[in-house]
């Protein structure tokens, strides 16, 4: 029976011959992430003085699609629809935040952009230690994390989690 001794180093160079394969792995992991990344939403308010205080406050505020607005609750919402010191809103007028004085009569809107989250989707350069080569593809933008796995609201509202850093890495491992 023969036996082989790796030359010393050979491991290591290796490592440093697929870096750049990893590191293309990596970027098609993050072509379809950005594909499937949620948008994100703005509150917008109509901007004059008949706009209410809690969605004045509101004004700008920025989530991931798939999550709800933090909007403060109404007085009258507090004390006889049992929501607590905010309001969750998938968008203005939102029936199922079981608000009512916080959504009648308003007139607000949301503007999505649909790469809110994919831009801030990057790939790393690829690091190699000893025989190991690593690429991350990392987002880093507010309440990303929430948009992958999802989340619970008070008053057990919940926001399903979209999964696109996972499906993407899935997808291309399925390639392969």
């Amino acid at each position: 029976m023969a036996k082989f001794t790796p030359a010393q180093g050979l491991e290591q160079s290796l490592a440093r011959m697929v870096a750049p394969a990893v590191h293309r792995i990596g970027q098609k992991v993050e072509v379809e992430a950005k594909r499937l990344a949620p948008p994100t939403k703005r509150w917008v308010t109509m901007g004059d003085d008949r706009v209410r205080p809690t969605h004045v406050a509101a004004q700008g505020q920025v989530v991931p699609g798939n999550l709800r607005f933090t909007i403060n609750s109404m007085d009258w919402d507090r004390k006889h629809r049992g929501v607590g010191a905010s309001t969750y809103m998938l968008e203005p007028r939102d029936r199922t935040s079981r608000a009512i004085a916080n959504i009648k009569n308003c007139r607000c809107t949301t503007h999505k952009d649909p790469d809110g989250i994919a831009r801030h989707i990057n790939t790393g350069q690829p690091v190699v230690a000893g025989k190991k080569v690593t690429v991350t593809v990392s987002v880093q933008a507010p309440q990303v994390v929430e948009a992958e796995v999802g989340t619970v609201y008070p008053g057990n509202m919940v926001a399903d989690g979209t999964h696109f850093m996972s499906r993407a890495a899935a997808i291309v491992a399925a390639r392969r």
